[in-house]
């Protein structure tokens, strides 16, 4: 998870921490030099050691979370999809202009959920490739984009499955493409559903068909009564994973356990006895008596950090009720 990524470096890698770390696996007595020697062969460095060992340790102590806390997470977690743009009868077409599509404004800004496009159609009068693109309104910015072999008045269809993720902040996206000098079949945003000619809203997004004037901001936006023969298949569902990063910092120590537990179990299972890499010789007493003491430390470092969280009070979540906290080594 990307909210991990850097809090925790070693010191003497390579490559300097793109940002400055919470820890060093050095403050848990685990150096460059331990890594040189736990390492194998499929490994090139032990920065590349670190990188593999650390993503993992990230994996399991989500895992460990995750299952935890499964009987509070709602079991539906979709909580809103549709369709917008509906082809109908008419056969009317729009002359295009600039950018043109569909303006997606999320209301909620306490949930953690994830919202994904599925499935891109398109009908205009043009048989040519058509790059639709979807873009943040909050900052000029291209998330995604997917190419649609679009032909003379047929509803051609493609698929994006792109997701775009809230944590906790409104999403403001445009999705469509450039329209100029393109005829498009005219579109209504939606029918029913609390929708009016030009735009559709429920309680989690307000949708419209809109034109684009210069940079993707939603002040260069007009409304449109269509979506330029756009349509679009959306989803909303709870996120059960991002509001881990809520707690980055505050996992720290439990990485740090957890890294080191995972890297001195590799030198048990790859060492017979004894061995001296780079001068370092390492005992195999040596490396049990290590992965003890680093499994009980993670241990209780896991336990406390349960302890100390709480998950959010929305409809993505059951109430918070009294948890007893075990700790359970891998």
């Amino acid at each position: 998870m990307g909210c991990f990524d850097h809090l925790i470096s070693v010191r003497g890698l390579c490559a300097a921490p793109a940002k400055t770390p919470v820890m060093y696996m050095d403050d848990v007595f685990v150096t460059k030099r331990d890594m040189e020697a736990f390492m194998t062969s499929e490994y090139s460095s032990a920065e590349d050691y670190f990188n593999q060992r650390y993503a993992f340790a990230v994996k399991e102590l989500e895992t460990l979370i995750y299952n935890h806390f499964n009987d509070q997470f709602k079991a539906t977690s979709l909580v809103d999809d549709h369709r917008l743009g509906i082809y109908g009868n008419s056969i009317a077409t729009e002359a295009g202009s600039g950018f043109m599509g569909i303006q997606l404004e999320f209301n909620p800004s306490d949930l953690y959920y994830k919202f994904e496009i599925s499935e891109v159609s398109l009908r205009i009068s043009a048989t040519q490739d058509v790059v639709v693109k979807a873009y943040d309104l909050r900052q000029n910015k291209e998330l995604a984009s997917l190419t649609v072999s679009s032909v003379s008045g047929e509803v051609v269809t493609d698929y994006l499955n792109e997701l775009f993720y809230s944590s906790k902040n409104p999403m403001n996206l445009f999705i469509g493409y450039d329209a100029t000098g393109i005829d498009s079949v005219k579109t209504p945003i939606k029918s029913g559903l609390c929708c009016g000619k030009k735009s559709c809203f429920n309680s989690y997004l307000t949708a419209k068909g809109v034109s684009v004037t210069g940079d993707f901001y939603d002040g260069n936006l007009t409304t449109l009564d269509h979506t330029a023969g756009l349509s679009i298949v959306y989803s909303i569902a709870c996120d059960h994973s991002k509001w881990l990063c809520a707690y980055a910092n505050s996992v720290a120590l439990s990485l740090c356990y957890k890294t080191a537990e995972i890297m001195i179990s590799d030198a048990l299972l790859n060492t017979g006895g004894e061995r001296s890499t780079n001068n370092h010789t390492v005992g195999i007493d040596e490396l049990q008596t290590r992965y003890e003491f680093y499994r009980s430390k993670f241990n209780n470092s896991y336990t406390n950090l349960l302890s100390n969280m709480r998950l959010p009070a929305n409809k993505c979540f059951h109430c918070n009720t009294p948890i007893s906290h075990k700790a359970f080594a891998l």
